[in-house]
């Protein structure tokens, strides 16, 4: 048995798991924080290795199958939901959590040296909503993107309210951090080929209808408050809009990203 079922424990040992309504100190850790059994069980049935549990001995039953078939040796923390509640500061809709280790960060040009044409990937200009990031993701994964692109002025896709929001698909694509979006953009092109698209209502757009699904595509996606930086539309091949009724110039982001990738899946 790789697990082990902690019952009595001093406050210490659940440090992961304290005042996550905060800012947490678990980021400084390197992990992320996986609520709700159905995305932990979508991590349990991953290949990230998961530091530690916090959950009720209902919860436990429900998934000791899926943590037998683990070979990390994951402490188990039980509690009552009061307890649990008590700790992590807000009301619980289930009793169950993983702090899991956040995957080392790898370079685009690795990644996409490893990916078979064709394939599609997406790139965030300034994402600043954490449930905008979870739908952004959760729709990547929907529809088979191999990655999704974050760059510095984008929210963490690991905060806890992201990952909720993926509904644990998160471990399904893989998260590229990227310190200059616009430099990331501009080399991608000597790795492999590559059209990149970006979602942008401007003069020179196109009607989404227009572009066909061909080749390897990097679809980007900017900031729910102005849109794509000139510098990052300047770096795509094409900027494309959604055909909306008279009246109506923008969709949420995530809702845009998600007609985006359907479209080209089609």
């Amino acid at each position: 048995m790789a697990y082990q079922l902690i019952r009595e424990y001093s406050q210490s040992a659940i440090d992961d798991f304290r005042s996550l309504k905060g800012r947490g100190g678990h980021f400084k850790k390197g992990l992320f924080i996986a609520e709700g059994e159905k995305v932990v069980q979508k991590v349990l049935e991953s290949k990230l290795d998961i530091a530690s549990a916090y959950m009720t001995e209902e919860h436990f039953k429900n998934l000791q199958n899926l943590f037998e078939n683990r070979s990390d040796k994951t402490d188990i923390f039980l509690a009552s939901k009061v307890e649990m509640e008590e700790i992590i500061g807000y009301h619980l809709h289930q009793g169950v959590m993983l702090a899991v280790r956040i995957p080392k960060n790898r370079e685009l040009s690795e990644v996409v040296a490893e990916w078979k044409s064709p394939w599609t990937a997406i790139a965030l200009d300034g994402i600043a909503d954490a449930e905008n990031m979870g739908a952004i993701i959760r729709n990547a994964a929907a529809f088979g993107a191999k990655a999704v692109i974050v760059d510095e002025k984008s929210c963490n896709p690991y905060l806890r309210r992201s990952v909720r929001v993926s509904m644990g698909m998160i471990v399904d694509v893989e998260i590229i951090f990227a310190e200059d979006l616009t430099i990331a953009l501009q080399n991608i092109g000597s790795i492999s080929p590559v059209r990149l698209i970006g979602a942008a209502l401007s003069a020179e757009s196109i009607h989404l209808a227009q572009i066909s699904a061909e080749g390897n595509t990097i679809l980007v996606f900017g900031s729910e408050g102005w849109g794509l930086r000139k510098e990052v539309a300047a770096a795509c091949e094409v900027l494309a809009r959604i055909p909306m009724a008279e009246g109506i110039d923008s969709l949420n982001v995530a809702v845009a990203s998600g007609i985006f990738m359907h479209w080209l899946r089609k």
